[in-house]
């Protein structure tokens, strides 16, 4: 095979430091560009992108105002306003009509009710009311209605832009189609997005999707249901050096989204690109970086919201993503209905502002131990592969976790069905590979069909999930209160409406038949909610005047939307109440809304097998997980199409490093017939075999550090895959990185994303001391630096005074009970560790069921390291860690270890895992490695002659900020 695809034939290489600009010329005329997702009106079935005039700003004024319990109550005349207080630091903003329940959606996990109220006093003048807690101060413009918070300095953090008006509700403008077209297509990209759609959903066994079916309803030409809802918006200044991270799943090429416009309506978007508006998931959270610190905005409003960011004076890169419609010196947001309603965070850090804003919509939970290993997917493997493939794995000895069944599985589409011959394929993969866990995919679009063959066997039995469902009037109605009936994948689908907790507790239910066949996990595709209408612009959704709901609690699609996949989750999380109470679940999730990591993991959808996907995969992760969605993933070499041999193993060297870590691929009826069937490694060569084993190997080394991650992760929200700028945020170097990430706290990984690259650039933050992993070199941060990066290596590197806990490698989790934990340390004064260990299966961990090792380890200049080691918490029994490798990063053997009275033994470097109170220096590794017994209660001391540093022996330079 040849080492260049024929997607990737437009493309030539570029650079090193001219990534994003470089970009922009390689998308240029690529066919697999998709169009955008833009509003036209609502007869596309395109969503209406809501837009603010200017000219029509509210003139709010504070009338009065009273104190309540936790914060106050506004009188803007023709509205009410409540600052309310939930921490020191977290406070919500909302303005409504007289009368009207202060909003809280369904992303919302701990409601106000769930908080303490801080201290705080109010103080009101002529011109302001300030209300001050120990943190920070909210003060209130009451001539025009405005709000400004304040550090505990008095420094301004973040305050509204009142040139234009105060914030409030301005009228839903005349939606036409010359008038709302924000990002016209032209007909080479209609086309192109035409091609893709019909590529993504025809080459499937349900009857062609241009055909009349009389039961559903494809082209509803759909009116605005709600022309006069006034709209929600909120301006906001901005300072000129001001920053903008998050946004949830946007498909943007840097980290930095000042200058953008910024949507969310989930959308089915098969091959996204940087033109496209919105994709699957929608969270209206934002961290803003400026010098006084960091704060967040959540904006929590489940309608189509649109954030505008402020201009970039000199942008970089693909101009024409720089789309915002705001000024230099300010941003704004608005939803299309819905109660303006906001929360504000402050930080001053960006790690503060995660907490504060997970503490209120929940953090990930915990998840089992197989499902951060390594996972393997493809859209229609045959039944033969099913089996195949993970032996094939096996037999190269690549580890693997994981095997995913696609929709191919279900008896022609019905949810809740198994084919004879996949549940044969599940049977054999469970007899010869127990180990191995399944995943099977479930779409929430229901056939229309009374009898099928549930089990198999071949013969037809009651379809309970249709004939239950409309029993009990269970689905998704159209405007005229009917049931509303669609295609997707079956020809004529129902809908389940998620919005009522009894319609989710019986999806829950449903789920029995797949548990009960050996499925371990579920994931939720479909949830936008994507429906195949005949359509030629690409927003496959229902009506936006679609019904969910019962009685007072009736709502239209229009502002459901947006929470259907939330739902979605909710429904099938509950199923593992119900059939796996002791097993943790692992859900994933196409889309979700703000809070939904509280219940599945989240991949980025079908991304596409070309270079420029490879990069924007990077700041698209790391934008999501400073919206708190932490277990975050995407399809490692790519969705749509085939990568090239190249392509593959720069993809799948970054993919160790991500936290949802599954090689995915579209259905091989859809490609070239020059291209490969599948997407494995030995698809491309030896080489690919052997870059794939070294680095998820590396990923299985390195479990007990992912793991304690994911554990942080849980309780404080913070992500796993970080950009550089959450734990660096005073360096400016750092904030407009987006082809670099930490993996965790302390493990920067610089990955390769040009094609035919030997060198890249690598930035060290300031302030640390970084350690290459491979080569123990020392380097100063605050530098740029050029490396060389043949094929297989991925640049890593470790920051100084920092323990990596790892393991032995397996061939999957829980192969080998954890009894040597290796804690390789790179040491130059203190390093500290606390580690975390569970039985990585059950839900034990939440009764206490845990153990926690504190670790520290100290240098002199006089050449003497401590090792200390005491059990904070003991109560996992089922421990079997024994021992303890510690691997330090020093260049000389120590002229003797010793703890208390008891001497260690100098043996080979290949004789110490196996004996217990030794040590050796290793030049293989250029380490000492001491083992130390687990229950040792002593202080072990090495003794060096002077300091004896990593293999520099000295700290090595490059450019300087700027120098590049």
């Amino acid at each position: 095979m040849s080492d260049k695809n024929t997607h990737d034939s437009d493309f030539l290489p570029v650079g090193r430091r001219a990534l994003l600009k470089s970009t922009a010329a390689l998308l240029a005329g690529s066919a697999l560009t998709s169009a955008p997702a833009s509003a036209h009106h609502y007869d596309s079935k395109i969503h209406y992108e809501p837009q603010v005039d200017e000219d029509n700003l509210m003139q709010l004024s504070v009338e009065g105002h009273e104190v309540l319990d936790d914060g106050v109550k506004l009188d803007l005349g023709t509205h009410e306003g409540y600052i309310r207080l939930f921490s020191d630091s977290l406070v919500r903003v909302a303005i409504m009509e007289p009368g009207e329940e202060e909003y809280e959606s369904r992303g919302i996990e701990n409601g106000l009710s769930e908080w303490d109220t801080p201290s705080f006093s109010v103080d009101s003048g002529p011109d302001k009311i300030a209300i001050e807690t120990d943190t920070v101060t909210v003060e209130i413009n009451t001539e025009l209605f405005g709000v400004r918070f304040l550090d505990e300095d008095g420094t301004v953090i973040n305050e509204d832009y009142l040139d234009k008006g105060s914030s409030g509700y301005v009228p839903s403008p005349e939606r036409d189609e010359e008038a709302t077209n924000p990002t016209p297509q032209t007909n080479a990209t209609q086309q192109t997005n035409s091609t893709l759609q019909e590529s993504a959903y025809r080459s499937t066994n349900v009857s062609d999707l241009d055909a009349d079916t009389a039961d559903t309803q494809e082209d509803v030409q759909t009116a605005d249901p709600t022309p006069n809802e006034p709209l929600p918006y909120v301006y906001k200044k901005a300072d000129e050096d001001e920053a903008f991270y998050g946004f949830g799943e946007q498909p943007e090429l840097t980290l930095n989204q000042r200058g953008k416009k910024l949507e969310n309506w989930n959308t089915d978007q098969y091959g996204y690109f940087y033109t496209s508006d919105y994709v699957y998931a929608s969270v209206p959270f934002f961290v803003g970086l400026k010098n006084a610190g960091a704060y967040g905005m959540f904006f929590d409003n489940p309608n189509h919201t649109v954030f505008h960011t402020p201009q970039v004076q000199d942008p970089e890169g693909v101009e024409e993503t720089y789309d915002t419609d705001a000024g230099e010196d300010y941003y704004y947001f608005v939803g299309d209905g819905g109660q303006l309603t906001y929360y504000f965070a402050y930080g001053p850090e960006i790690g503060d502002v995660l907490d504060s804003y997970t503490s209120l919509t929940g953090t990930i939970n915990l998840p089992p131990k197989w499902a951060i290993g390594f996972h393997q997917s493809k859209w229609e493997y045959s039944p033969e592969e099913l089996v195949e493939v993970p032996h094939r794995y096996r037999q190269e000895e690549i580890p693997l976790d994981a095997m995913h069944f696609d929709i191919g599985y279900m008896n022609n589409y019905r949810v809740f069905s198994i084919q004879d011959s996949h549940r044969d394929a599940l049977q054999t993969l469970s007899e010869e590979l127990p180990e191995v866990k399944t995943v099977a995919v479930n779409d929430p679009g229901v056939a229309v069909d009374k009898e099928i063959d549930v089990d198999g066997d071949g013969e037809l039995e009651p379809y309970d999930p249709y004939l239950e469902g409309t029993a009990n009037d269970y689905w998704t109605k159209d405007a005229n209160g009917e049931t509303f009936k669609a295609r997707v994948w079956p020809d004529v689908a129902v809908w389940p409406d998620f919005s009522r907790s009894e319609v989710r507790s019986w999806w829950a239910e449903q789920h029995d038949v797949l548990f009960d066949a050996g499925f371990d996990g579920i994931k939720n595709d479909m949830g936008e909610p994507a429906v195949f209408q005949k359509n030629t612009r690409y927003d496959w959704t229902m009506p936006v005047d679609n019904i969910h709901g019962t009685g007072n609690d009736t709502m239209l699609h229009e502002e459901y939307h947006n929470m259907y996949g939330f739902d979605y989750a909710r429904a099938s999380r509950e199923s593992y109440d119900l059939y796996k109470p002791d097993d943790r679940p692992f859900l994933l999730n196409r889309n979700l809304y703000a809070g939904g990591q509280r219940y599945a993991a989240i991949w980025t959808g079908d991304c596409v097998s070309i270079w420029p996907h490879l990069q924007m995969q990077i700041p698209m992760m790391m934008n999501m997980g400073i919206s708190g969605l932490a277990f975050c993933g995407h399809d490692v070499g790519g969705f749509v199409g085939r990568p090239s041999p190249e392509l593959f193993k720069r993809w799948i060297e970054l993919g160790a490093f991500i936290p949802f870590f599954r090689n995915h691929t579209d259905t091989h009826r859809k490609q070239d017939p020059d291209l490969p069937r599948n997407q494995h490694p030995w698809t491309f060569g030896e080489e690919a075999v052997d870059i794939t084993k070294k680095y998820t190997e590396l990923r299985y080394k390195l479990l007990p550090y992912l793991y304690n991650e994911f554990q942080e992760s849980s309780e404080n929200g913070k992500p796993i895959f970080q950009p550089l700028v959450f734990q660096f945020q005073d360096d400016d170097e750092v904030r407009g990185i987006a082809d670099q990430f930490l993996f965790g706290d302390d493990v920067l990984v610089a990955p390769v994303v040009e094609e035919g690259a030997t060198e890249r650039d690598v930035y060290l933050p300031d302030g640390e001391t970084w350690v290459d992993f491979w080569t123990n070199d020392v380097y100063d941060g605050g530098q740029w630096m050029t490396v060389d990066v043949p094929v297989d290596h991925l640049p890593i590197y470790v920051r100084k005074d920092s323990i990596i806990p790892m393991r032995e490698v397996q061939q999957y989790t829980g192969e080998k009970p954890l009894t040597t934990l290796q804690l390789t340390t790179y040491l130059d004064e203190e390093a500290s560790y606390s580690f975390y260990e569970d039985d990585g299966e059950t839900n034990d961990f939440e009764d206490g069921e845990y153990n926690v090792t504190n670790f520290t380890i100290t240098g002199t200049e006089g050449g003497v390291v401590t090792f200390e080691s005491e059990m904070e918490v003991e109560n996992y029994d089922d421990s079997q860690l024994s021992s303890y490798l510690l691997r330090l990063d020093r260049s000389q053997a120590p002229r003797k270890v010793q703890a208390g009275p008891t001497k260690y033994e100098a043996v080979d470097a290949d004789m110490v895992e196996e004996t217990p109170n030794s040590f050796a220096y290793s030049d293989d590794e250029d380490a000492v490695l001491v083992h130390i017994p687990a229950d040792e209660e002593r202080k072990v001391k090495l003794f060096f002659n002077g300091r004896g540093n990593g293999q520099s022996n000295g700290h090595g330079s490059g450019r300087g900020p700027g120098q590049q």
